[in-house]
């Protein structure tokens, strides 16, 4: 079966932050130590990036027969080093779909260097981590301020690759990076490699924590789970009573699940009211009232029954991204990412050729275990009190969230439509 045109011409994307880097004097002086961000700016940025994942989200999870998960901190990673390299409209464009606003290049690199040094010390008891790295053509020469930044604020590694002569060999290592770094959760980002691609751009994320109060695995047992659809199926579901951090009104229940010693990580699940009222949900989810939710759980006596899940996803993310006004990035004729080459050609200019999203996470009494990968490859032209015990029933679709409870950062977010099913749909 032959390889589809689009796949040829991968890039692969997957987990976030938005940030912005700098070039000249301030990239040279990111060799030093990097100051860090203040509070007031961390929480802008943070904020950025959790209304550009839950914009994301909305438009990628339409398919009701299919779970949708992503890493909002990965893909707006890969991203922070892509408009590194760009400028012009280009850069415009890219800043207003990330949500990046007045913030300065200075700020925003700080805030994701800060927040990469700080979720790895965060707690023993979990496990998080963010990878980056530059594959360039052999041929190509890479201008050393790009190189700089993205090694001094997103310590991305970089090696030279023949993707003209040794496309298969060239993806095979790029491969094995997002393999090892996903702790082989991800096999592979790139099935096969254009001869006209010049850079690639990968970025890796990896979570694995247990809960602070793990389930009883003799408490699981078979419930209903009733899909967006009229029919149901039984999925083994996880049972615990005890004192949690909830929220609940007309339209939702919620509950926060806590990861680790420290409690830093945690697990947010939102339970619209209706069994079809996710889409009613995902309508109302941006940063501000995701913000103004998570500051009104009360500790309550209270049920949870939540579904095992394990999911794997895959997504093309250019159409999805054009729509959200990313345009010129895309576009072989009016891309202007001419920070990134060393020679900058008018007549030969880079442009973003394809992005891709690989996700996959496995929810069981014991914690959450997941991974994301993201490739950019890059061408060039030829609330309400709970004053009662609750019951909290996870029994259709629903909504989730992995956060940095410090930073805010969302690691990742989805939608589970049926938590028996184990992939989803190219």
């Amino acid at each position: 079966m032959g390889v589809p045109d689009y796949i040829r011409k991968l890039v692969g994307a997957a987990f976030v932050v938005a940030s912005i880097a700098i070039f000249s004097d301030f990239a040279k002086s990111a060799r030093a130590e990097v100051p860090a961000p203040s509070p007031v700016v961390t929480r802008r940025a943070s904020s950025a990036t959790d209304d550009f994942g839950f914009r994301l989200l909305k438009l990628l999870a339409k398919d009701q027969k299919q779970n949708t998960i992503i890493s909002p901190l990965g893909i707006a990673t890969a991203f922070a080093m892509a408009y590194n390299g760009a400028a012009g409209g280009t850069k415009t464009e890219m800043a207003k779909t990330l949500g990046l606003g007045s913030l300065s290049d200075e700020d925003i690199n700080r805030v994701n260097h800060s927040l990469m040094q700080d979720l790895t010390k965060a707690d023993p008891a979990a496990q998080p981590e963010i990878a980056n790295a530059l594959w360039v053509q052999k041929d190509f020469p890479i201008n050393p301020d790009f190189r700089t930044v993205c090694k001094s604020f997103y310590d991305a590694s970089a090696a030279n690759l023949d993707f003209v002569g040794d496309p298969k060999g060239a993806a095979a290592e790029i491969n094995s990076w997002v393999d090892k770094n996903t702790h082989h959760r991800i096999p592979a980002i790139i099935a096969e490699i254009d001869p006209a691609t010049r850079l690639i751009l990968t970025d890796a994320v990896y979570f694995k924590a247990t809960w602070s109060f793990p389930f009883k695995k003799a408490e699981t047992r078979p419930r209903p789970f009733h899909l967006m659809r009229s029919d149901s199926r039984p999925a083994a579901t996880m049972d615990q009573s005890r004192r949690f951090f909830y929220l609940e009104n007309q339209n939702f229940q919620a509950i926060q699940l806590p990861y680790g010693n420290h409690e830093r990580y945690a697990m947010y699940v939102f339970l619209p009211r209706k069994t079809a009222g996710l889409r009613d949900f995902l309508r109302s989810l941006d940063e501000r009232h995701w913000t103004k939710w998570t500051s009104q759980f009360e500790e309550n006596n209270g049920e949870i029954a939540l579904p095992k899940f394990e999911a794997t996803y895959s997504k093309r993310l250019s159409d999805t991204l054009k729509a959200m006004g990313m345009r010129l990035a895309f576009d072989g004729s009016k891309a202007d990412f001419s920070r990134i080459p060393l020679h900058p050609t008018p007549a030969r200019p880079l442009f973003i050729s394809d992005v891709e999203h690989k996700t996959w996470m496995k929810v069981d009494e014991e914690g959450t275990e997941a991974g994301a990968a993201t490739a950019i490859v890059f061408e060039a032209t030829a609330a309400f009190g709970s004053p009662h015990p609750f019951v909290m029933i996870v029994d259709h679709p629903f909504f989730f969230a992995i956060t940095d409870q410090e930073s805010g950062a969302l690691l990742f977010a989805g939608v589970v439509m049926d938590p028996t099913l184990t992939s989803s749909a190219q």
